[in-house]
């Protein structure tokens, strides 16, 4: 028996539509591969990053053009106009690849292909309210990057305007939008431009009321306090932040862990009552269960406590923390240099150098360990002891040229080579310094470190060794390659982090 042929068509749309969706899915599952493979290199190359080569990062690059490729060719295909969830899972897998892109053109120093990369987030590629977000304060902060601070403000002040309340779309907090008004206020302190600076803190405040007006008895409300209370800070209004952070509790209604340490370094800091600050230490201490909120707290304490002259106590909270932490090079590197340095201002320095040395032979690539290379010779000159003062200019050298031979391409070794030129220059050896800071240079042309490098050589060329011509040579190396002589006009790459590691 024949159907009858309403019913016919109505089964063949059907069928026809099922098919529609079938091939979208396909199509879908075909870009997941690549990202999937695309992350696969990511994912080797983060694993070793010193060992990866010129072609890993060109395969990286190929993989998400690929991914790119693959959306631009599909999301006009019939069948994602029938699947809204297919198109827009598409659409955010390339918004991500091309926020992966932008960080690849940004490692090579193409600022220009950067804000492209984000600016065609929104325009080329549709993209959801977060992924907008994301990517307009991505863009903000590479034009912070580049020193472009009013460019900076206007899309900061878009950000907050257009994503009020600064929550997604699960109802979250999102934090960096919050921050916002926050680093506006840094901006102007980096301009030394107080009027904007008062202006920025009475912006910032002014938002934060507004969140907490209107959502009271939230995790906006609470966060916002938090926010206060550093804006506070940052004008120096030290009473009014402590009162507004001692406002952030947490589910047991006590002030939360986070704001109380940022309360006990007030007191610790510019309140200068530090013996407020070590009982909120210690009862922080007794309630954190964070690694990262305990090791930062014990760091502080045992600080404050020799800063009090409580050298004893002060030692052993250092010391318990270099035990309870000894996985972790850079906050022991951090307490060991406190502790040498109690030792130190006791006025035992035999001691403090026997710990300076454990410092510089078991966490020879932090920071503490530089410093303390440098501050050695330092000493020695303060009490005019030259001799020692030699020997020990001599091991530093050693020191820094070992760290930039082990550590040849990492961060490590420009930080070795910026601080062995200001050892060559200290010990007064011009001709040293001037080639340390010229293998500066070359270690990181395109940034302001190489900037700064050529500036300094140019100084020490016209103070240190008298001459005019070949200090004139660096300013014109730098104008020609910076457009400029005054380097603190230069953008900032990001600075090398020797101390990144995190707690766990």
């Amino acid at each position: 028996m024949k159907q009858p042929i309403p019913f016919l068509l109505i089964a063949i749309c059907a069928f026809a539509a099922g098919c529609s969706s079938d091939s979208a899915q396909k199509i879908r599952y075909d870009m997941e591969k690549l990202v999937f493979a695309a992350g696969k290199i990511s994912e080797r190359i983060n694993v070793q990053p010193e060992l990866a080569t010129a072609s890993d990062s060109a395969a990286l690059k190929s993989a998400y053009l690929g991914i790119l490729d693959f959306y631009f060719q599909h999301r006009t295909d019939p069948a994602l106009a029938q699947d809204e969830t297919a198109r827009k899972e598409m659409g955010h897998m390339a918004v991500g690849a091309k926020a992966q892109l932008a960080r690849i053109f940004a490692a090579a120093g193409q600022a220009d292909s950067v804000i492209a990369s984000y600016r065609s987030i929104g325009s080329a590629i549709p993209a959801g309210r977060e992924d907008m977000a994301g990517a307009t304060l991505a863009l903000a902060l590479t034009y912070r990057s580049l020193n472009q601070p009013d460019s900076v403000v206007a899309i900061y002040d878009r950000l907050l305007a257009d994503y009020y309340p600064p929550v997604d779309s699960l109802n979250r907090v999102n934090s960096d939008l919050l921050a916002i008004p926050i680093d506006k206020i840094r901006i102007g302190q980096a301009l030394g431009d107080s009027a904007k600076v008062k202006e920025f803190v009475r912006q910032a405040l002014a938002y934060y009321d507004r969140l907490k007006t209107s959502y009271p008895n939230t995790p906006i409300a609470r966060t916002c306090a938090a926010y206060s209370g550093r804006t506070y800070a940052m004008a120096e209004q030290w009473d009014q932040a402590v009162r507004e952070l001692q406002q952030v509790t947490d589910s047991t209604g006590q002030i939360a862990i986070e704001a109380a340490l940022l309360v006990a370094n007030i007191y610790d800091g510019p309140k200068r009552e530090p013996a407020q600050a070590t009982r909120l230490y210690r009862q922080i201490l007794t309630r954190a269960t964070d690694s990262t909120m305990i090791g930062t707290t014990m760091l502080r304490l045992g600080a404050s406590l020799c800063q009090q002259k409580q050298y004893e106590d002060g030692r052993q909270v250092l010391a318990d923390l270099k035990k309870k932490f000894e996985r972790y090079p850079q906050l022991v590197a951090k307490a060991q240099t406190l502790y040498a340095g109690a030792f130190e201002a006791q006025g035992r320095w035999d001691r403090a150098l026997s710990e300076y040395q454990w410092l510089m032979e078991n966490h020879p690539y932090t920071e503490e360990a530089f410093q303390t290379a440098r501050h050695i010779p330092e000493y020695f000159t303060s009490i005019k002891d030259q001799k020692l003062a030699d020997i020990w200019y001599g091991r530093a050298i050693d020191f820094y040229e070992g760290v930039i031979r082990n550590k040849q391409g990492q961060p490590e070794a420009l930080g070795a080579c910026s601080y062995l030129a200001d050892t060559y220059r200290q010990a007064g050896r011009w001709k040293e310094a001037i080639e340390s800071l010229d293998r500066l240079y070359a270690l990181t042309p395109q940034s302001k470190t190489g900037a700064q490098a050529l500036y300094n050589a140019a100084k020490v060329a016209y103070v240190g060794l008298k001459d005019s011509a070949l200090a004139q040579s660096y300013f014109d190396r730098l104008r020609q390659a910076f457009g400029t002589t005054d380097s603190s006009q230069i953008h900032q790459q990001e600075k090398p982090n020797l101390n990144s590691e995190s707690i766990d």
